[in-house]
Protein backbone atom coordinates (compact mmCIF):
# COMPACT_ATOMS: atom_id res chain seq x y z
CA UNK A 1 0.00 0.00 0.00
CA UNK A 2 1.05 3.52 -0.68
CA UNK A 3 1.20 6.49 2.36
CA UNK A 4 -2.08 7.94 1.95
CA UNK A 5 -0.85 10.97 2.25
CA UNK A 6 -1.56 11.03 -1.50
CA UNK A 7 -5.57 10.68 -0.34
CA UNK A 8 -4.90 13.75 2.06
CA UNK A 9 -3.77 15.97 -0.29
CA UNK A 10 -6.56 14.71 -2.86
CA UNK A 11 -9.45 14.84 0.08
CA UNK A 12 -8.23 18.74 0.77
CA UNK A 13 -9.20 19.36 -2.88
CA UNK A 14 -12.37 17.57 -3.19
CA UNK A 15 -13.50 19.41 0.53
CA UNK A 16 -11.88 22.77 -1.10
CA UNK A 17 -14.10 22.45 -4.01
CA UNK A 18 -17.36 21.69 -2.15
CA UNK A 19 -18.85 18.29 -4.27
CA UNK A 20 -18.88 14.73 -3.33
CA UNK A 21 -16.14 12.51 -4.82
CA UNK A 22 -18.46 11.34 -7.41
CA UNK A 23 -19.33 14.99 -8.26
CA UNK A 24 -15.61 15.43 -8.30
CA UNK A 25 -14.44 12.15 -10.28
CA UNK A 26 -17.50 13.18 -12.78
CA UNK A 27 -16.20 17.29 -12.75
CA UNK A 28 -12.82 16.64 -13.67
CA UNK A 29 -13.56 13.70 -16.52
CA UNK A 30 -13.55 10.57 -15.04
CA UNK A 31 -16.09 8.09 -16.43
CA UNK A 32 -16.03 6.42 -13.12
CA UNK A 33 -14.57 8.04 -9.51
CA UNK A 34 -13.14 4.16 -8.95
CA UNK A 35 -9.63 5.92 -9.56
CA UNK A 36 -10.74 8.13 -6.54
CA UNK A 37 -11.80 5.56 -4.30
CA UNK A 38 -8.95 3.28 -5.07
CA UNK A 39 -6.70 6.29 -3.96
CA UNK A 40 -8.78 6.66 -0.81
CA UNK A 41 -8.31 2.45 0.03
CA UNK A 42 -4.47 3.07 -0.34
CA UNK A 43 -4.04 1.24 -3.57
CA UNK A 44 -2.16 3.88 -5.57
CA UNK A 45 -1.27 7.87 -5.33
CA UNK A 46 -1.57 10.60 -7.75
CA UNK A 47 -0.66 9.52 -11.12
CA UNK A 48 0.62 12.39 -13.47
CA UNK A 49 -2.43 12.23 -15.85
CA UNK A 50 -4.90 12.62 -12.68
CA UNK A 51 -3.13 15.31 -11.55
CA UNK A 52 -3.33 17.14 -14.89
CA UNK A 53 -7.04 16.56 -14.97
CA UNK A 54 -7.86 18.37 -11.80
CA UNK A 55 -5.00 21.33 -12.31
CA UNK A 56 -6.90 21.63 -15.82
CA UNK A 57 -9.77 22.39 -13.85
CA UNK A 58 -8.66 23.62 -10.63
CA UNK A 59 -5.34 26.20 -12.34
CA UNK A 60 -4.94 27.84 -8.99
CA UNK A 61 -3.88 24.53 -7.24
CA UNK A 62 -0.08 23.06 -7.61
CA UNK A 63 0.47 20.49 -9.74
CA UNK A 64 3.91 19.58 -7.96
CA UNK A 65 2.35 20.15 -4.27
CA UNK A 66 -0.48 17.01 -5.81
CA UNK A 67 1.96 14.76 -7.16
CA UNK A 68 4.35 14.66 -4.08
CA UNK A 69 3.39 17.34 -0.90
CA UNK A 70 6.21 19.59 -1.63
CA UNK A 71 5.05 23.21 -1.56
CA UNK A 72 1.90 24.78 -0.79
CA UNK A 73 -1.67 23.64 -2.54
CA UNK A 74 -1.96 26.79 -4.35
CA UNK A 75 1.30 26.93 -5.72
CA UNK A 76 0.64 28.73 -8.41
CA UNK A 77 0.54 32.56 -9.21
CA UNK A 78 -3.38 33.35 -9.09
CA UNK A 79 -4.32 35.21 -12.29
CA UNK A 80 -7.68 37.03 -11.30
CA UNK A 81 -10.35 35.89 -12.86
CA UNK A 82 -13.10 39.12 -13.11
CA UNK A 83 -16.87 38.13 -13.47
CA UNK A 84 -19.20 40.97 -14.26
CA UNK A 85 -22.14 40.96 -11.86
CA UNK A 86 -25.79 41.70 -13.31
CA UNK A 87 -28.31 43.19 -11.12
CA UNK A 88 -31.77 42.81 -13.40
CA UNK A 89 -34.74 40.19 -13.93
CA UNK A 90 -33.47 37.23 -15.51
CA UNK A 91 -36.84 36.24 -16.23
CA UNK A 92 -36.88 38.35 -19.21
CA UNK A 93 -33.82 36.11 -20.45
CA UNK A 94 -29.97 35.82 -20.36
CA UNK A 95 -28.88 37.89 -23.28
CA UNK A 96 -31.55 40.74 -22.02
CA UNK A 97 -29.95 40.76 -19.16
CA UNK A 98 -26.26 41.06 -20.60
CA UNK A 99 -26.97 43.66 -22.72
CA UNK A 100 -26.95 46.16 -20.18
CA UNK A 101 -24.07 46.99 -18.23
CA UNK A 102 -22.25 44.99 -15.48
CA UNK A 103 -23.21 46.43 -12.05
CA UNK A 104 -19.39 45.67 -11.17
CA UNK A 105 -16.85 43.21 -11.76
CA UNK A 106 -16.36 40.85 -9.01
CA UNK A 107 -13.13 39.07 -8.44
CA UNK A 108 -13.18 35.70 -6.21
CA UNK A 109 -9.79 33.85 -6.47
CA UNK A 110 -11.82 30.36 -5.44
CA UNK A 111 -14.01 30.05 -7.70
CA UNK A 112 -14.63 28.21 -10.59
CA UNK A 113 -14.38 29.79 -14.06
CA UNK A 114 -17.71 31.25 -14.92
CA UNK A 115 -19.32 33.68 -17.28
CA UNK A 116 -21.16 35.82 -15.11
CA UNK A 117 -23.12 36.25 -11.79
CA UNK A 118 -26.42 37.80 -10.62
CA UNK A 119 -28.76 37.80 -7.68
CA UNK A 120 -31.43 35.23 -7.37
CA UNK A 121 -34.66 37.33 -7.01
CA UNK A 122 -37.33 34.45 -5.71
CA UNK A 123 -37.27 32.00 -2.92
CA UNK A 124 -37.84 28.63 -5.14
CA UNK A 125 -34.61 26.85 -3.95
CA UNK A 126 -34.52 28.28 -0.38
CA UNK A 127 -33.29 27.18 1.89
CA UNK A 128 -30.20 26.30 -0.40
CA UNK A 129 -29.85 29.47 -2.28
CA UNK A 130 -32.33 32.21 -0.61
CA UNK A 131 -33.31 35.23 -2.18
CA UNK A 132 -31.11 37.95 -2.44
CA UNK A 133 -28.42 35.62 -2.99
CA UNK A 134 -25.16 36.00 -5.42
CA UNK A 135 -25.12 32.94 -7.92
CA UNK A 136 -22.13 32.16 -10.39
CA UNK A 137 -22.82 30.32 -13.87
CA UNK A 138 -21.12 28.41 -16.02
CA UNK A 139 -22.36 27.78 -19.29
CA UNK A 140 -22.92 24.22 -19.83
CA UNK A 141 -24.43 21.75 -22.32
CA UNK A 142 -27.38 19.24 -21.36
CA UNK A 143 -25.17 16.62 -21.99
CA UNK A 144 -23.20 17.31 -19.27
CA UNK A 145 -25.68 18.05 -16.97
CA UNK A 146 -24.11 16.55 -13.45
CA UNK A 147 -27.70 14.72 -11.59
CA UNK A 148 -29.18 16.51 -8.71
CA UNK A 149 -26.64 19.63 -9.63
CA UNK A 150 -28.75 23.35 -9.92
CA UNK A 151 -28.34 24.95 -13.08
CA UNK A 152 -30.32 28.45 -14.81
CA UNK A 153 -32.90 26.92 -17.35
CA UNK A 154 -33.42 29.08 -20.44
CA UNK A 155 -36.79 28.23 -22.67
CA UNK A 156 -38.22 30.00 -24.58
CA UNK A 157 -41.50 31.29 -22.08
CA UNK A 158 -39.13 31.31 -18.84
CA UNK A 159 -36.00 31.72 -17.25
CA UNK A 160 -35.47 29.61 -13.44
CA UNK A 161 -33.09 28.44 -11.55
CA UNK A 162 -34.01 24.68 -10.46
CA UNK A 163 -32.25 21.10 -9.31
CA UNK A 164 -32.19 19.20 -12.82
CA UNK A 165 -32.56 15.58 -12.84
CA UNK A 166 -32.59 13.11 -16.03
CA UNK A 167 -35.23 11.00 -16.57
CA UNK A 168 -33.34 8.33 -18.93
CA UNK A 169 -37.23 6.24 -19.14
CA UNK A 170 -38.19 8.88 -20.06
CA UNK A 171 -36.33 11.16 -21.52
CA UNK A 172 -37.11 14.10 -20.04
CA UNK A 173 -35.32 17.07 -17.48
CA UNK A 174 -36.74 17.13 -13.83
CA UNK A 175 -36.65 20.63 -12.46
CA UNK A 176 -36.96 20.60 -8.80
CA UNK A 177 -37.69 22.84 -6.21
CA UNK A 178 -36.32 23.49 -2.86
CA UNK A 179 -39.30 25.00 -1.68
CA UNK A 180 -42.57 22.90 -1.25
CA UNK A 181 -44.53 26.07 -2.31
CA UNK A 182 -43.34 25.83 -5.66
CA UNK A 183 -44.11 23.08 -8.13
CA UNK A 184 -41.49 20.49 -9.77
CA UNK A 185 -42.14 20.05 -13.58
CA UNK A 186 -40.51 17.80 -16.62
CA UNK A 187 -39.58 19.05 -19.67
CA UNK A 188 -38.30 17.81 -22.70
CA UNK A 189 -34.42 18.43 -23.21
CA UNK A 190 -35.57 20.14 -26.85
CA UNK A 191 -37.13 23.15 -24.73
CA UNK A 192 -34.13 24.43 -23.28
CA UNK A 193 -32.86 26.85 -25.36
CA UNK A 194 -29.36 27.48 -22.82
CA UNK A 195 -28.21 25.72 -19.28
CA UNK A 196 -26.01 27.53 -17.33
CA UNK A 197 -24.56 25.67 -14.11
CA UNK A 198 -24.20 26.87 -10.87
CA UNK A 199 -20.61 27.07 -9.98
CA UNK A 200 -20.36 28.93 -6.78
CA UNK A 201 -22.28 31.30 -4.54
CA UNK A 202 -22.33 34.33 -2.64
CA UNK A 203 -25.44 34.54 0.29
CA UNK A 204 -26.81 37.79 1.59
CA UNK A 205 -26.79 37.29 5.52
Amino acid sequence: MTNNTSWQRLDSVIRWANMTINHFGRHIGLVRSEPLYQIRAGQHGISQALARRIVDKFPELSIGWLLTGEGDMFGRTWQGRSIPFFEGDISLGVQNLMQKEPRCKMEIPLIEECDFAFRVADEAMAPEVMFGTIVFLKKTDISAIIPGGIYLIVCANYVILRRVRVDGEQAMLRLEATNSAYDDFNIPPEQVFEIYRVVGNLKQY
